[in-house]
């Protein structure tokens, strides 16, 4: 019993995550985007929710096109927890195959990856070297985000090669990238509409068996401005399966977050008029008044931004709660009712956070918040029914 109790560690950051509300995102996404295939994102731990766990929820759900992922390491990770027996389900890797080369090509092989051919060179290196009748690929064009993407210009060569490939050897899937998707009317947006619209039409002669996408969440949201059903077969969903807008201020559409970072409140105390809290004594307590503080364990080396320091809130008990002075390594300070005591926990992120006004507070976006939560917070996977905010 002793060495069991050694063995058990008392957290003070925690995330927890819920199935129901994923599914139910997925199933919001597929009425938003009938008929197309779902190629879930679940790269950078997935959204930090964890890439394992999201991988394993969605992996057998109807109308899945494939899991994405960014790195190789990703990839094989993913493959090697979902079992290397479900290789029906494709696992693409978005941006670690390049620059190509014949190691990348035997890792893909041996751990059933779809790598994402973006570049000119790498195409000619692919085909050289026999790559593409031994293993599934995808072409990526830009068409004007400039960033990772082969030129347009070469869709219409590239195409003909394709057409002299056998039926089996022709991509899986060809894709872009929009830039601007939360804007479907801006020039950028139609510039690059027009130039996937050329690329699908080169290679759906020669290759009609290939699938065709480009919308992220942003044009899922806008899919019909963007005209996507008849441009794309697969919507690429990212944040907004994490039940987070695409854009400040875009309708939630039946989405709802899905992951919930809390901390535990360490300390309680009274500040008098006038005394200072945090490095750099960051807050002081105005002339008149006396605040209750409460200590949470967690900080910027947990994911809770510096640049929220006098800055936002957290949610304690259905109460927001300011977060006073400088955010440190491990702790910070937050303004709390009186019933507030050690044990009771805070919501730094979770169903009832404005996700886009947090982000704007910390001068950032939802994604880099949520892909900050580091390891040493506890993931407790799945939320369990409410029982109160103390332990």
């Amino acid at each position: 019993v002793r060495e069991k109790s050694l063995t058990q560690v008392a957290h003070r950051s925690r995330v927890r995550v819920d199935s129901e509300a994923l599914l139910s995102n997925y199933h919001a996404l597929q009425i938003l985007a009938p008929g197309k295939s779902i190629l879930p994102m679940v790269k950078a731990n997935a959204y930090g929710h964890g890439m394992v766990w999201a991988g394993k929820q969605l992996g057998a759900l109807p109308g899945i096109y494939a899991l994405g992922v960014a790195t190789l390491d990703e990839g094989k990770e993913l493959r090697e927890e979902l079992g290397l027996r479900r290789r029906k389900m494709a696992i693409i890797v978005f941006s670690g195959a390049q620059p190509w080369a014949e190691w990348k090509g035997q890792f893909c092989d041996s751990y059933s990856l779809t790598p994402v051919i973006a570049t000119d060179e790498d195409w000619r290196i692919f085909l050289k070297q026999g790559w593409a009748s031994r293993i599934p690929y995808e072409l990526k064009f830009n068409t004007g985000m400039n960033r990772l993407g082969i030129s347009t210009s070469l869709a219409a060569s590239i195409a003909k090669e394709v057409g002299q490939l056998d039926p089996e050897c022709r991509p899986q899937g060809v894709l872009s990238h929009f830039s601007m998707s939360e804007s479907p009317r801006s020039r950028l947006t139609l510039q690059q509409l027009e130039r996937f619209k050329e690329v699908r039409s080169l290679f759906e002669r020669v290759a009609p068996a290939t699938q065709f996408h480009m919308a992220n969440s942003g044009g899922i949201w806008n899919s019909k401005e963007l005209g996507l059903d008849s441009l794309t077969d697969v919507v690429r969903s990212g944040i907004a399966l994490y039940g987070i807008p695409p854009w400040a201020g875009a309708p939630l559409r039946g989405i709802r977050p899905v992951l919930s970072y809390e901390a535990e409140v360490l300390q309680v105390h009274t500040l008098k008029p006038g005394e200072f809290l945090g490095y750099g004594g960051g807050f002081q307590v105005p002339q008149g008044e006396k605040i209750r503080v409460a200590i949470l364990g967690t900080g910027y080396a947990d994911g809770l931004h510096r640049f929220l320091s006098n800055s936002g809130a957290v949610d304690l008990g259905g109460v927001k709660c300011p977060i006073l002075g400088r955010v440190s390594m491990d702790l910070c300070a937050i303004q709390v009712p009186s019933s507030t005591r050690a044990g009771d926990w805070a919501t730094v992120m979770g169903e009832s956070t404005d996700h886009w006004k947090l982000a704007q507070d910390a001068g950032t976006i939802p994604y880099e918040l949520l892909t900050s939560i580091s390891p040493r917070v506890e993931r407790a996977t799945e939320i369990e029914p409410s029982g109160g905010s103390r332990r």
